[in-house]
């Protein structure tokens, strides 16, 4: 990708420079209107941004003079005197974009490449363009929004690491949920499932019956990756799919060579001889032997052998890879904290069978004398039934707790906190391990042995304070309140897993990417 630059400012136009560098274009600089025409006289170039005012003569009056040269190259205009007039010569001239100074380079920097990307065969000389890489990431999302989460975070990183790279995200998540836009990464949403019991769901929001639900999902995903045709596709948690959604996209990824398919698994899905005997009634392990190229394990082996409890490897020998946890906060060291708690947060993660733990804790705040009580928020998840969201408002309000139903950013809170009462599920044990926030957890009943088996192994490697479903009290919430919180005794596990498996699927685009060029040009 070549690109001419005109622009008489030296540390503005070495910024531009140095961004348009990284994303892999070669930027040749003309620092005057007399440089300028030498260089569109020597020509190859992909795109031309010039700024209006030069030292020694007018951007636009340059670029009219080069209308012949430039008549299939886009061409951005940039300039700190934004006026209708300089507007409406830009426009006579085909400008393709109009930046006024001051800009974000970000924001330039994602204009060169939609730009780039817009004209596909056509610039150039008639040249073919390829457009950049393109990851589909999938994730039911019913009871949690686990999955999607996992995915954001991976998704954030890969568009920081490669150029031109997008990635498109099918997410099952209930309808109202906020994504947040982010340059890259773009979401399609799929009708909303609820998950009834151990494989059996219904309609989400619809009211509509499941098979109905389910088929409406699968000419989505089936759209959704004969459109994009993506390099990788990324699957979480379901290695079919809710209601085995997956396996006809599967199948047709299998006769596509040029796409690697990818199964994401956090580090603990059940008690591995469950798992792996339903693996196998399902033929489940058939596929992802025959379907998928690689297994990721979101999780560190020291905390949980999950290669070897899961019997992955021999469904995929020598495409396993372990990459640590996957958490989108960065870790850093925690204060020792005090005696006793001064700040409790307590999540219900999405919320959906939050209403037990959370109603101890807000009735242990109330046995306590008011002098001793610590301050306590509530998040309640946005999952949560609004009867039981509401009941929890009210006892709050008796006792002085702040209950909200979900917040932006529930990690600041942690890090703010002097201990985390929460249900045991993956995103929020490991932001709180990574934030060094001193854990109370109370894994669900099931009916999934996942969150009791992270429980587990979190109180033997000493990260946190495993309180048992059976011993959920408002007394036994209490004593905790008055007790010094449980300083995790054992070093973190691996936290690096967003930049290893971002690493991973990027070398897979390029590698793909790579095989897809050379195919063309046979």
């Amino acid at each position: 990708m070549q690109i001419l630059l005109i622009e008489d400012e030296t540390l503005l136009a070495r910024n531009i420079t140095r961004a348009l560098e990284r994303t892999g274009a070669v930027v040749r600089h003309a620092g005057s209107a007399c440089d300028a025409r030498s260089a569109l006289l020597d020509g190859g170039y992909d795109l031309v941004i010039a700024d209006i005012s030069l030292g020694d003569g007018d951007g636009l009056d340059l670029l009219g003079e080069a209308a012949p040269i430039l008549s299939q190259i886009p061409v951005i205009v940039m300039t700190g005197q934004d006026s209708v007039r300089n507007r409406a010569r830009a426009e006579g001239l085909s400008v393709a974009a109009f930046l006024s100074k001051p800009f974000a380079l970000s924001r330039l920097v994602e204009l060169v490449s939609a730009l780039l990307r817009t004209g596909a065969g056509t610039w150039a000389g008639g040249e073919t363009r390829k457009q950049g890489s393109s990851v589909v990431m999938y994730s039911h999302d019913t009871i949690g929004l686990g999955h999607m989460r996992r995915n954001s975070a991976i998704a954030r990183e890969l568009v920081a690491r490669v150029p031109d790279i997008s990635v498109l995200m099918l997410v099952g998540c209930p309808a109202g949920m906020v994504f947040e836009p982010h340059p890259g990464i773009d979401y399609v949403k799929l009708p909303s499932l609820s998950k009834l019991g151990r494989g059996a769901y219904q309609a989400g929001s619809l009211r509509i019956d499941a098979q109905t639900t389910r088929d409406m999902r699968m000419r989505i995903i089936e759209g959704v990756i004969d459109s994009i045709r993506p390099d990788v596709f990324l699957v979480d948690h379901e290695p079919s799919g809710a209601m085995d959604e997956l396996v006809s996209v599967l199948e047709t990824l299998r006769a596509r060579p040029n796409v690697r398919t990818v199964l994401g698994l956090r580090d603990i899905l059940d008690e591995p001889a469950r798992t792996r005997a339903l693996w196998s009634d399902r033929g489940i392990e058939q596929l992802v032997a025959s379907a998928y190229d690689h297994i990721l394990v979101y999780g560190d082996d020291r905390f949980f052998p999950s290669v070897e409890s899961y019997g992955l490897s021999a469904l995929r020998p020598g495409n396993v890879s372990t990459c640590g946890i996957v958490t989108a906060v960065r870790p850093r060291r925690r204060l020792i904290p005090p005696e006793t708690p001064k700040r409790v947060l307590v999540s219900g993660g999405g919320g959906r069978d939050a209403f037990p733990m959370i109603s101890a804790a807000i009735a242990g705040i109330g046995i306590l004398p008011e002098q001793k009580r610590p301050a306590m928020t509530v998040i309640t998840g946005p999952l949560m039934d609004q009867e039981l969201q509401n009941e929890a408002i009210r006892l709050g309000s008796r006792f002085g707790v702040e209950v909200l139903k979900a917040v932006t950013d529930l990690p600041s809170l942690m890090a703010q906190s002097d201990m985390l009462i929460t249900m045991t599920g993956y995103n929020s044990i490991n932001e709180a391990l990574a934030l060094g926030c001193p854990i109370v957890t109370v894994p669900r009943l099931g009916p999934s042995a996942e969150q009791r088996l992270r429980a587990e192994a979190l109180e033997r490697a000493g990260l946190a304070h495993y309180l048992r479903r059976e011993d959920l009290s408002a007394e036994s919430i209490a004593r905790l309140l008055v007790s010094a919180p449980v300083v995790p005794q054992a070093a973190r596990p691996n936290m690096d897993g967003v930049r290893n498996a971002a690493r991973l699927i990027a070398s897979m685009c390029a590698t793909e990417t790579s095989q897809k060029m050379e195919w063309a040009h046979a």
